[in-house]
């Protein structure tokens, strides 16, 4: 009944001798880690591994170092700065330095978060989501007694976006993942401590740090052992062709945006989007959480609180981010001093080889959001407001490959041919109020081939 649409017909595929297994992958090395340090694994051989669920698993906890501020801990995934992978020797990806900075961004186009219950995706302002207790005038720390976690997080886009994400690592070399550690100032709000309460939204005397102890992978793998699916690997693998998987790799580049350009290069052979994210100076130096505008941050009752949008989500409860991760247009005009300021916003260009991307001087409020969307196929983002869009997740983006093209395991994007291109971002046209000191991060988004042949020969072709 092939010719049927599938609610109409009657089918069943059988897969015969399917087996499905948890593993915990315990670390090259144990003990307690902090800032700027790694953490290594080795994943399991000879097994079909579901990538897009293994998690890095751990506790962790915020630390003032004299007890004058209290640390609040950003979201879990912020403890990556940078995930590389290798097989055999041979690098896959050499990883994105500031992930969290990245994961943010796509966070910031997402209408959901991720789940609350492991992922800490939300500040904890007073009361603890890991154990119910208020925390009240102290830093945010979990005990890592009887090998307990608390936390579990996503492995980043290698292992979110790999086609075919079901990966038989039997017919590859040994898969070793490195993460690095971000710093201090991107896993810990440093808060004053007044009246004997937390404030989130004062900086802090000290800059607090934070430790990690208890960390290992959790991998899902399965096998079927029908004969005619090893065999067909077997088959495309000594052929001239080979096997082709493909995944999402990411190159990250900053700067002080002090004269309204910036230039990056990238040899892509599938350019598929630029992702630009503004940010103010001092966002990495001694900072408290920064409460999204519109929110009730001060969790005021009654109808008449000033400056908090009436949407359940603004009105009912607060909204705080990082200031790392708290993304904001690079304009001194922000558009809560005055009624007219959100129309006095930059307009941005993205420029590949000097053609400009959008063909118009797309101003930074709703052209950009507009924008932004399509870029990340989204209908709704994490915004509430447009304030809340230029004030809290200021970032622009451009789409080059075709829609649901990593659906269609298809590569549709810039081919740059191998020499260095150059991508430009500029401000264009009326710079009145542009900042000169404030921080830009660019991120270059490709597809990325991995070639498997007979022998685990590996080739990357970016």
């Amino acid at each position: 009944m092939s010719n049927f649409p599938s609610y109409m017909s009657f089918f069943l595929r059988s897969y015969n001798n399917v087996s499905h297994q948890n593993f915990q992958v315990q670390p090259a090395s144990s003990g307690v880690l902090n800032a700027h340090r790694q953490m290594q694994f080795t994943l399991p051989t000879n097994a079909m591994l579901h990538l897009s669920k293994t998690r890095l698993m751990f506790t962790m906890s915020s630390v003032s170092p004299d007890g004058t501020s209290a640390g609040r801990l950003a979201a879990a995934k912020s403890i990556i700065d940078r995930l590389e992978i290798s097989a055999g020797g041979v690098s896959l990806s050499s990883g994105c330095a500031s992930s969290a900075v990245l994961a943010q961004c796509i966070d910031n186009m997402r209408t959901i978060d991720e789940d609350p219950v492991t992922s800490h995706t939300e500040l904890y302002r007073k009361t603890s989501g890991v154990n119910g207790r208020d925390i009240v005038a102290a830093s945010e720390a979990y005990t890592n007694l009887n090998n307990a976690q608390c936390f579990a997080i996503e492995l980043g886009p290698f292992f979110q976006t790999m086609q075919p994400n079901m990966l038989p690592t039997q017919i590859l070399p040994t898969i070793t993942c490195t993460a690095y550690l971000s710093g201090n100032a991107t896993v810990v709000s440093s808060c004053a401590l007044a009246l004997g309460i937390t404030n989130p939204l004062v900086a802090g005397t000290s800059q607090c740090t934070y430790t990690i102890d208890n960390y290992t992978l959790s991998v899902s793998a399965y096998s079927l052992d029908d004969g005619v699916f090893d065999q067909t690997l077997a088959t495309r693998l000594n052929s001239s062709e080979g096997l082709e998987a493909t995944f999402c790799n990411y190159e990250s580049f900053s700067n002080t945006f002090s004269t309204g350009s910036t230039a990056v290069s990238s040899a892509a052979s599938s350019l598929d989007k630029v992702i630009v994210a503004f940010r103010s100076a001092g966002f990495d130096g001694l900072k408290p959480a920064i409460g999204a505008t519109g929110y009730n941050n001060a969790l005021q009752g009654g109808l008449l609180v000033a400056g908090v949008l009436d949407q359940p989500a603004a009105h009912g409860g607060a909204k705080y981010l990082n200031a790392t991760t708290n993304f904001t247009s690079p304009s001194s005009l922000p558009p809560h001093d005055s009624d007219n300021n959100w129309a006095k916003q930059p307009n941005i260009s993205i420029q590949v080889n000097n053609v400009r991307f959008p063909s118009y001087d797309a101003q930074i409020g709703a052209q950009t959001y507009e924008l932004l969307k399509e870029a990340f196929e989204t209908d709704k983002t994490a915004c509430q407001s447009l304030v809340e869009y230029i004030e809290n997740r200021c970032q622009v983006a451009y789409k080059f490959n075709l829609p649901a093209s990593q659906a269609m395991r298809a590569r549709s994007g810039l081919n740059l041919q191998g020499s260095n291109s150059q991508i430009r971002i500029e401000a264009v046209g009326d710079k009145t109020g542009l900042t000169v000191n404030g921080n830009i991060m660019i991120f270059v988004e490709s597809t990325v081939v991995l070639k498997i042949m007979a022998g685990k020969q590996l080739m990357v072709v970016q």
